[in-house]
């Protein structure tokens, strides 16, 4: 599909069926397949959770204009340069990412009934191009952040600075995938540049505290391996949970709070609550 269809005022949040005298639920939702929105109905609730969001952004870039070309048209020789630069690999790419996260920022909560979806295309449609501007600024500052931390990696680092080196591009690589606006999400877009900011305060500090880096770098470590065995002992509806995605940004806090603590955490930061954090989580395991 590529609009709501007009035949379904509405999409229940649930159906249910007889089979073989037994009543068995689904739950239905739009799922995002790229140029298409496919409907298809999910085991558990949480699957329905899952899909929703992104379904329904997609179902509302399809039914509104795209925004793309003219903010490209909007953007300064300067500008262009940084956001040229991107994990997207092109910047119509990126500003598709963008677009996708400002619908994302105005779509709060799901719809499941034709009229609203025809209520919130309507406010999609006036708030987009406003939205996806205010993002790419956003992004511009990320990404300007990202190029002096690459600016100051060695290609070829010492053997004494290899495992730091090696680390940094392995955080960059969880920062910045493809499509990381959306991923990231609008609101968190400003800690990333302190994300960035502290990794290039470490770098500045590396060449002169080794052995205070590796000590910190193992600290971090010791967390993400204990944050990597409860993803790894989740069933596939909680690896994506909110909660469970929220240790991953307390972990990226704990770095900042190690290797740049002027910079603030917007919350109290340690090991030991994150450590707890992951055994909340992991309870129902």
């Amino acid at each position: 599909m590529r609009s709501w269809p007009e035949d379904l005022g509405q999409l229940p949040a649930s159906i249910e069926r007889t089979v073989d005298g037994r009543a068995v639920r689904g739950y239905p939702a739009f799922v995002d397949a790229g140029n298409t929105v496919d409907l298809r109905v999910f085991a558990t609730s949480s699957q329905q959770r899952e899909a929703v969001g992104p379904g329904l952004g997609r179902l509302l870039r399809l039914s509104v204009s795209s925004p793309v070309k003219a903010i490209e048209r909007q953007l300064d020789a300067r500008t262009r340069l940084v956001l040229g630069t991107n994990p997207d690999g092109s910047l119509a790419a990126l500003l598709d990412d963008c677009a996708d996260a400002a619908v994302a920022a105005v779509v709060t909560t799901p719809v499941w009934a034709r009229d609203e979806f025809i209520a919130l295309r309507d406010k999609v449609g006036k708030s987009l191009v406003p939205t996806t501007l205010d993002i790419v600024s956003r992004v511009e500052k990320v990404l300007a952040a990202a190029q002096d931390v690459h600016l100051l990696l060695p290609a070829q680092p010492t053997q004494a600075q290899a495992e730091a080196v090696a680390d940094v591009r392995a955080q960059l690589d969880r920062l910045l995938p493809p499509r990381f606006v959306t991923r990231t999400g609008a609101s968190r877009l400003t800690d990333l540049v302190r994300y960035l900011t502290a990794i290039r305060r470490r770098l500045d500090q590396l060449p002169r505290a080794i052995n205070t880096d590796y000590e910190r770098m193992a600290r971090v470590h010791a967390v993400q391996d204990a944050y990597e065995d409860l993803i790894g002992a989740l069933p596939p509806a909680r690896k994506t949970a909110a909660d469970v995605g929220d240790i991953a940004w307390q972990i990226e806090e704990l770095r900042v709070s190690l290797w740049a603590q002027q910079l603030g955490t917007p919350r109290p930061i340690s090991e030991q609550r994150i450590y707890r954090a992951i055994d909340v989580a992991g309870e129902h395991v």
